[in-house]
């Protein structure tokens, strides 16, 4: 479970519209937060816990076309 919380902490506050800033910081920040969540997301289904970790992607993604 605590895989979970940490996931869903990184979810919300992640800049998800990181790729079209033109500060090379804000895109390096992005990008790295980007791969610890692809990071933890494996860690949650290697434990089992697959379509909660999928559920909690889905609910804080954020479409470019929103």
């Amino acid at each position: 479970m605590e895989e979970l919380q940490q996931l869903e902490q990184m979810l919300r506050t992640h800049d998800w519209y990181y790729m079209m800033s033109e500060d090379s910081r804000y895109y390096r920040r992005g990008a790295d937060q980007a791969k610890a969540i692809n990071e933890q997301m494996k860690l949650c289904v290697d434990n089992g816990m697959e379509a909660e970790a999928e559920q909690l992607y889905l609910k804080y993604k954020k479409s470019l076309f929103e």
